[in-house]
């Protein structure tokens, strides 16, 4: 298991070197034809390869955040705060497009 210290590392870089032009073309892709957000849902990163190449980071995993910051799909029960969680990290990345952003989470 790498540290903290380590994980925010490897982040940083790859939020470094992070397509941000495609990332926001997919937020703009799904804010424009919201019939794309069931597809995320079910398939982020395949979706998001299909809208314009977009390979997700390794380690990563990508959502949807709406005006609402309500994460599609959502987020897996427990990743923030869960009572049996003493300790967690996260770093994220952006890109938005008006209300919506295509969210990288490391």
């Amino acid at each position: 298991m790498q540290t903290t210290s380590e994980n925010i590392g490897y982040s940083a870089r790859v939020i470094a070197s992070a397509d941000y032009g495609k990332m926001r073309e997919i937020a703009r892709a799904v804010y424009e034809n919201p019939s794309l957000l069931a597809d995320f849902e079910r398939d982020p990163a395949g979706t998001a390869h299909k809208i314009n190449g977009f390979v997700v980071p390794e380690g990563f995993h990508i959502h949807i955040a709406d005006a609402d910051n309500k994460f599609y799909p959502a987020e897996e029960p427990g990743i923030f705060g869960a009572e049996g969680r003493d300790q967690w990290d996260r770093v994220e990345m952006r890109a938005g497009y008006k209300t919506f952003s295509l969210v990288g989470c490391f």
